[in-house]
């Protein structure tokens, strides 16, 4: 039940007030005047409805003491200079008397929406922030490098195209150039593809005529960012459509003619080249983003900053749930380092938070990750979970600080020539 606060000095039209939306199920707090209704702390309803002559202070005195919870402004002597004033001071809305009780009963509920509405918007703006990557994934992976790029060149906003492997963190930059650009404060919306492919994509997209998709994603967008998944799936005829309707000026709506204010970003898989030369993409789609299209590598190609990334992670992660976790244990970075990691930086992401709470303030070791069961020993078999270049690579990471190259090949069971070749094969040169 909502709970209203009325600030109303004549008695006749406070009681009427308050037994009218007491009938419509408000929960009413009367009181007479500013004075009297500041000891109730005004930030704990859910509206205000003010008188705006009182005895003592005007009514709009309320405001800023009432923010955020919006205020209607009452008033039996309407004028437009004093709606003026009242919006000015920040009234969510005003109505002059002697009002309907309708009429009333109609402003109640749309400053009641509103509020709601912007109470949602702030939730899920704060959401989104809580959705970014840690600083860790930004100073030493590949989204730091392309975000700073498409910071810094105003140009590229328009449109982006962002490619790489799941889990490089696509969706991470898109947020991100989302937060911190100038739409950060208006919606982003997702156009999941994969989700909607056996369901009227244009409907979805550009809207319809009538039901649940009368307005489609890009009114949802209007103002903010659209992120469109996998592009691919957009059959040629939709392609065309959307190429006609992108401008320097906005999105132009085939059908009603509307133009949409959207910074357009497309997410794949695949290259935005291969895409074309597949012909999945129509060229002329292509072509939009050929000034602004990257690539995420995937984390295995990454390794050398592995070391620097695990340990802030582990940072961020230790601080985010309030454990004191030492320096990793070396096994702990060894495997890391040797690991394939095909859900790129959102598996390690999810293997580092994991393992700060498996060790409980300890060291983390190798163990904790949940990479597959490690040991010193070098036979495969009781390194399961790790292929064999995996474990090569782990093995020689984990020991070549305490062993020399024949100790090494020795534990291994291959020649110091074969342990060289491997070496280079691999790009582990001896530290």
């Amino acid at each position: 039940m909502n709970r209203l606060l009325i600030i109303e000095d004549e008695k006749v039209i406070l009681k009427a007030l308050t037994r009218l939306l007491e009938r419509n199920h408000y929960e009413v707090t009367p009181t007479r005047s500013v004075e009297e209704a500041l000891p109730l702390e005004p930030r704990g309803f859910d509206l205000v409805l003010a008188d705006l002559r009182l005895p003592g202070a005007l009514g709009t005195h309320i405001i800023p003491h009432a923010e955020p919870v919006p205020v209607v402004i009452m008033t039996s002597h309407a004028s437009v200079r004093s709606a003026v004033d009242a919006m000015r001071a920040g009234a969510i809305d005003y109505i002059a008397k002697p009002f309907d009780h309708d009429e009333l009963l109609l402003v109640v509920e749309r400053s009641l929406s509103q509020n709601q509405m912007r109470a949602q918007n702030t939730a899920l703006l704060m959401d989104m922030e809580r959705l970014l990557p840690a600083e860790a994934m930004l100073s030493c992976t590949q989204i730091g490098e392309h975000y700073e790029t498409l910071r810094t060149q105003t140009h590229l906003q328009k449109h982006v195209f962002i490619a790489g492997e799941r889990g490089v963190g696509r969706e991470w930059l898109a947020r991100l150039l989302h937060w911190h650009g100038e739409r950060q404060s208006g919606p982003f919306v997702i156009a999941d593809l994969p989700l909607l492919r056996h369901e009227p994509l244009e409907q979805k997209l550009l809207g319809g005529d009538e039901g649940a998709n009368r307005h489609g994603m890009l009114q949802a967008a209007h103002g903010g960012t659209l992120v469109i998944r996998q592009p691919a799936l957009l059959d040629h005829d939709l392609q065309r459509k959307l190429v006609q309707m992108l401008s320097r000026s906005g999105l132009h709506h085939p059908r009603t003619g509307r133009i949409f204010n959207i910074h357009l970003i497309m997410v794949s898989d695949t290259p935005l080249q291969t895409l074309v030369d597949n012909n999945e993409l129509i060229e002329e789609l292509g072509q939009l983003f050929e000034d602004a299209h990257f690539i995420l590598k995937p984390l295995r190609e990454q390794h050398e900053q592995l070391d620097e990334l695990v340990r802030a992670l582990i940072h961020h992660h230790s601080r985010r749930h309030n454990v004191a976790v030492s320096a990793p244990d070396p096994s702990a970075i060894a495997a890391v380092q040797a690991y394939r990691w095909d859900g790129n930086a959102q598996e390690l992401d999810r293997s580092i938070e994991r393992a700060v709470l498996a060790a409980q303030g300890r060291s983390i070791e190798a163990s904790h990750l949940g990479l597959g069961i490690v040991t010193d020993d070098p036979a495969p078999g009781n390194n399961r979970d790790l292929s064999l270049d995996e474990y090569f690579r782990f093995f020689v990471l984990r020991h070549q600080a305490k062993l020399s190259e024949t100790e090494l090949a020795s534990r291994l069971g291959i020649s110091r020539k074969a342990l060289w070749e491997r070496r280079q094969k691999m790009g582990l040169p001896r530290s």
